[in-house]
């Protein structure tokens, strides 16, 4: 039987975008400073390894020409869009059967920003202690998914049993990992609704 869910953020509950970082930063970034993005100065941030200063300190170095560091804010926030209200409404009505979590690559810019969107819109302050029974963030955590020990942690915290887990995310090598610990798992389509699809999922896996 599932008793908990592992929600992803971004292109399950999060709408995103990404493509409009990338453009924004293929017109900021000088293209021979690209190649070690992730690796070097993405990578790292979502880890929490380096400061936020650090991280766009990083980004105007490999800047075409040094701009207003507003504009690479911007830039990274420009991906990040909406935390839909029936999401919000659907995540509640699940907390009647089971407990829910979320568990984010995501980083410091990118949770602030998102934090203030979603009191605003939805007037909801501290929305992952509000929404979840626990929410899971990489740059507190100090590690990524597709990291298996990530997974493990959240196990491990709050003492659950694998196989009574359902793990949602839309990236393959994401539930490949979490696959390979025991948890259920649903690779997502971020054009589907994951709510219209979650009732006969949960029915079909608890028999």
């Amino acid at each position: 039987m599932i008793k908990n869910l592992i929600f992803d953020f971004g292109n399950v509950l999060l709408t995103l975008d990404e493509p409009k970082t990338w453009n924004a930063f293929k017109e900021l970034l000088d293209p021979t400073k690209i190649d070690d993005l992730f690796k070097e100065v993405m990578d790292p941030f979502e880890r929490g390894e380096i400061s936020e200063e650090a991280f766009f300190n990083r980004l105007q170095r490999r800047s075409k020409v040094v701009l207003n560091g507003d504009v690479y804010i911007d830039a990274w926030n420009s991906m990040l869009g909406v935390f839909p209200q029936h999401r919000i409404i659907a995540l509640s009505e699940l907390r009647e059967k089971y407990k829910v979590y979320l568990l984010s690559n995501t980083n410091i810019t990118h949770f602030r920003f998102v934090s203030r969107r979603i009191q605003k819109q939805n007037g909801i302050s501290n929305f992952a202690e509000v929404l979840f029974d626990k929410a899971f963030f990489s740059h507190e955590m100090q590690m990524r998914k597709p990291e298996t020990r990530i997974y493990q942690q959240v196990l491990d915290v709050e003492k659950l049993i694998a196989k009574e887990c359902l793990f949602i995310d839309d990236k393959k090598e994401n539930v490949v990992a979490a696959e390979s610990i025991g948890m259920n798992v649903y690779l997502h389509n971020p054009e589907q609704e994951i709510f219209n699809l979650l009732p006969s999922l949960l029915s079909k896996l608890n028999g």
